[in-house]
């Protein structure tokens, strides 16, 4: 491939010439202007828009499995005067289209490539059936590699009475190479930017992955800090399998992390059978999401529990500390291993207030700092020496009225 400026561009000063593309000019635009594009869908924007001048483009695919803990590939489709359509597929969505015939499962197995035209029949593929049923005459299917490995499909179809001529198809079998190249960077940063969030909780893995990496790197903020933690996990490690407590701690995970993310604070990470979370912004609002977050998860983990008793199945109770306070919320570890997360004694005050719950026998605890910006109907639970604090903390649990407010989503 000749990656040397083409002639037609010299004469309009690196501009979009007006001029239908040649396989050059395309494969030089891909390589060059197409890299500024930051994201998969506004690459395939522009990429239509390019091809539209040379080809009849109705519809450009683009699908590739991916690394990520709930979605085994993402797709985009594109369409005229359409927004761009993004879908993630799951395993076992994943998993039962693999089961079809299909182009992208021909391209998969092997196949050089896939063109089928309406006039000719979609040779038994459903999904191309379909496609020609809303009124598209030709389709092209070209395999994606990344580094050697084959990893999705690139589709092209189009609505004109004719289809697509050997000029047209010549040109888009031109582009794969540099189309694969200027597709991969970005749908690698697609992959790492959901892992990070995945593991490091949402805000925190977007700040790393916007550069926020150097140790010590950090700022002190406000928060309402979450600690919550399952009672009596050690009786519990003693009489379920491993599989079983895995399964149980999954479930306790899944729900608090789904009521304190509804309620707009960040799950920064599992600890043991623990949870850190934190609630940022202004104090009142911070205070009062990170409470509408603990009562739901009170009545979603009293529903597993009859859930899991129906079954025969051993549960327990959750308990959660909640304290307002300044924590330092950055880059700790070591050189070869860092932690983006919370540290500080607001943090330290809220592990120490979520295990008096046991002892109180309250699900949800709160400081006198949290309780002030959550106004709301609280029950004095005394003052009580924790380790670490010098002065006696006042405990309070929600009241009786709050514990039948309806959570608000």
């Amino acid at each position: 491939m000749d990656l040397r400026r083409p002639a037609q561009y010299e004469d309009h000063r690196g501009s979009m010439p007006p001029l239908p593309d040649t396989p050059e000019t395309l494969q030089y635009w891909l390589l060059t202007n197409a890299r500024t594009c930051g994201t998969v869908p506004q690459l395939l924007e522009a990429l239509a828009a390019r091809l539209r001048r040379s080809i009849p483009l109705h519809r450009l695919f683009c699908g590739t499995i991916v690394l990520h803990p709930q979605a085994a590939a993402w797709a985009w489709i594109w369409l005229p005067e359409s927004p761009l359509r993004t879908l993630a597929f799951s395993f076992d969505e994943f998993q039962r289209l693999g089961q079809n015939d299909s182009p992208v499962r021909r391209l998969e197995r092997g196949a050089n490539e896939v063109r089928r035209t309406a006039a000719k029949g979609a040779d038994g593929m459903l999904d191309v059936e379909e496609i020609f049923a809303s009124g598209f005459t030709d389709f092209l299917a070209l395999s994606i590699h990344f580094r050697g490995e084959w990893v999705g499909a690139f589709t092209f179809a189009t609505h004109h009475p004719e289809g697509f001529t050997p000029d047209h198809l010549a040109l888009l079998r031109s582009a794969t190479y540099a189309l694969e190249a200027a597709v991969e960077p970005l749908a690698q940063d697609l992959v790492t930017s959901a892992l990070l969030q995945t593991y490091l909780g949402r805000d925190a893995g977007e700040r790393v992955f916007q550069g926020d990496v150097q140790r010590g790197d950090g700022e002190m903020l406000r928060a309402a800090v979450w600690m919550s933690d399952v009672r009596r996990f050690t009786w519990l490690s003693t009489h379920l399998a491993p599989a079983e407590l895995r399964e149980l701690l999954n479930q306790v995970f899944e729900t608090t992390v789904e009521v304190v993310e509804a309620n707009g604070g960040q799950v920064l990470k599992f600890i043991g059978d623990g949870l850190l979370a934190v609630f940022l912004g202004d104090g009142d609002l911070a205070c009062a999401s990170a409470l509408r977050a603990a009562l739901d998860q009170r009545l979603r983990i009293e529903q597993l529990r009859v859930d899991r008793e129906a079954k025969g199945l051993l549960f327990t109770d959750v308990g959660v500390g909640l304290h307002y306070g300044d924590v330092n919320y950055g880059n700790i570890g070591a050189p070869g291993r860092l932690d983006f997360t919370v540290i500080g004694s607001a943090v330290n005050l809220a592990a120490r207030i979520e295990g008096l719950c046991s002892s109180l026998g309250q699900s949800v605890l709160a400081s006198a700092a949290f309780k002030a910006r959550a106004p709301a109907d609280w029950e004095h639970c005394g003052d009580h020496r924790l380790k670490g604090v010098d002065e006696p903390v006042q405990i309070y649990a929600p009241g009786p009225w709050l514990n039948r407010l309806p959570v608000q989503r």
